[in-house]
């Protein structure tokens, strides 16, 4: 899945509580930006954590996969480019004229 696991440390509201004083409430999220910017955050209970990471690990090897893909199918086309070039380059049908001397 696409997205990053995120972890952050939070302070609640109430006055008395130990993240007030120290490192606060852990919490983990999984961020996700859509098309147009907007970015959505679903929160993490910890048995989840794991499974994220494996989906978001999976994404990026996909993800490589797709762009070797991409490079391969890149230099096919260049290739075609190149032979379709050089055979409009030769003329069709005819031999070459014979030069005057």
């Amino acid at each position: 899945m696409r997205g990053s696991i995120v972890l952050r440390s939070m302070r609640c509201g109430s006055p008395g509580c130990h993240c007030h004083k120290g490192e606060g409430h852990r919490a983990t999220y999984l961020c996700v930006t859509h098309a147009g910017g907007r970015t959505e955050q679903i929160s993490l209970p910890a048995e989840m954590v794991p499974i994220a990471k494996r989906g978001v690990a999976l994404y990026h090897v996909w993800w490589d996969a797709i762009e070797k893909l991409s490079a391969i199918n890149r230099d096919l086309i260049r290739e075609q480019r190149k032979q379709l070039s050089a055979l409009r380059k030769r003329p069709a049908g005819r031999p070459p004229r014979p030069r005057r001397p």
